[in-house]
């Protein structure tokens, strides 16, 4: 039978709110209990544009998951992105001073520290800092430098950062909707929890997660995080490209996207025609299928050509084995897989959830990516800490929200 444990995953999205709950049993296996589903019409490339709609919003997916699993929910963790969002990598360095040299608890806990000393603007504030690899007087790619000897213990860390502001409001969207923050997680860093196996992680792999405003990109290597970035071009940029170009409503655009829409042009034959509404028109009119892929693939190639030069960036062009696994609702367009493997030139995988049990059907698709790895995070939370490190639902303000996040990530 599962057990007391709940956890919520919230996913506030551009064009919807997804919230994932599930349980533990016995086992420690997750069951999805739960899912609720609502538009999303306060956010704007990733961020909180209309705080009541958000709310609102907030409030129906919650409402939804929570009458379907028979549990109330208090408590969420929550996806960020935004364009707002950036990172970088520092270092950290101490000196080992105990008579017989061992590296204590403590002194990985100092070099840190230290690696987190960074130079921020007042508006900005840390969300994650992920220690990817130690080194012991030169000797690199350790990954748990406790109880080793030595004399200079280093570390290597990958920073995230955002907006003082969009964390402020959506703290504000979460709380006005009666619920606590257990934590604020990057939104590849759930997704990645969700539809990467740790072989893929291990070996190197890129993960894109298409979403409605953005497009969240993560490096994974050796286990760990090692780049990651946030693509201001989503899905809803390419329905908002049909229906300027085709003088059609969004919820048209949306439409025929989902219904008719491709990435490859190559791939549709010059017959093929669809039937669309025009502003102003009460009548359909047909249309080349051709016309509306075209607009499709070159949105589509655009969002590829800045995950190309995002990889480029890192310095990983070599060193993903595994190649690129793409997620998210934008995921999901015919010929997206085909396209971002011809246009990268390796190897591409289309990432679901996977090995759930409970209502698990309900969340087996790339759209529920982040949702549901923002659950799997939480119980990793539980099963390493005993209970959800707090957030600013919990605490005061967002500066033990920030302490609270840097503590946790210090000893994950």
């Amino acid at each position: 039978m599962p057990r007391t444990d709940v956890i919520a995953g919230l996913d506030i999205g551009t064009t919807k709110i997804c919230c994932v709950v599930a349980e533990l049993n016995d086992a420690n296996q997750l069951i999805i209990s739960g899912v609720g589903v609502s538009p999303s019409g306060g956010l704007k490339d990733g961020a909180v544009v209309d705080i009541e709609s958000t709310v609102h919003a907030i409030e129906s997916a919650v409402e939804q998951a929570s009458r379907q699993a028979g549990k109330e929910i208090h408590s969420v963790y929550v996806g960020i992105t935004g364009k707002h969002i950036s990172s970088l990598n520092s270092k950290g360095v101490t000196a080992i001073t105990h008579p017989n040299r061992e590296i204590t608890h403590s002194d990985v806990e100092r070099v840190k520290e230290q690696a987190r000393v960074i130079v921020l603007p007042p508006d900005r504030l840390i969300l994650h800092a992920i220690p990817r690899s130690y080194s012991i007087d030169g000797q690199a790619g350790i990954r748990q430098p406790e109880g080793m000897s030595g004399m200079r213990l280093e570390v290597e860390t990958h920073i995230v950062t955002g907006a003082r502001t969009f964390v402020d409001n959506v703290e504000k969207c979460v709380t006005r909707a009666g619920l606590n923050l257990d934590d604020m997680v990057l939104e590849p860093l759930a997704t990645g929890e969700a539809v990467l196996s740790n072989a893929e992680r291990s070996q190197g792999v890129c993960l894109v997660d298409i979403g409605g405003g953005t497009s969240d990109l993560a490096i994974f290597q050796g286990g760990s995080i090692f780049y990651s970035s946030v693509i201001p071009i989503g899905g809803n940029h390419v329905t908002n490209d049909l229906a300027q170009l085709l003088r059609m409503t969004v919820e048209e655009a949306e439409r025929i996207k989902i219904a008719n829409g491709h990435c490859v042009l190559k791939d549709i034959r010059e017959t093929e025609s669809v039937a669309i509404t025009q502003i102003g028109k009460s009548e359909t009119r047909p249309l080349k299928r051709r016309a509306v892929v075209e607009i499709i693939e070159a949105r589509m190639q655009e969002i590829f050509a800045h995950v190309q030069k995002e990889i480029e960036k890192s310095g990983c062009k070599d060193m993903l084995p595994a190649g690129l696994v793409i997620s998210g609702g934008g995921s999901q367009l015919k010929g997206a897989q085909d396209l971002a493997q011809n246009q990268l030139e390796m190897p591409v995988r289309i990432g679901s959830p996977s090995g759930l049990m409970g209502l698990a059907d309900a969340v087996y698709s790339p759209t529920f990516s982040t949702a549901v790895g923002l659950v799997q995070y939480g119980v990793n939370d539980l099963l390493q800490s005993g209970g959800p490190s707090g957030g600013i639902g919990t605490l005061s303000g967002v500066s033990k929200f920030f302490n609270g996040i840097m503590n946790r990530f210090g000893t994950r």
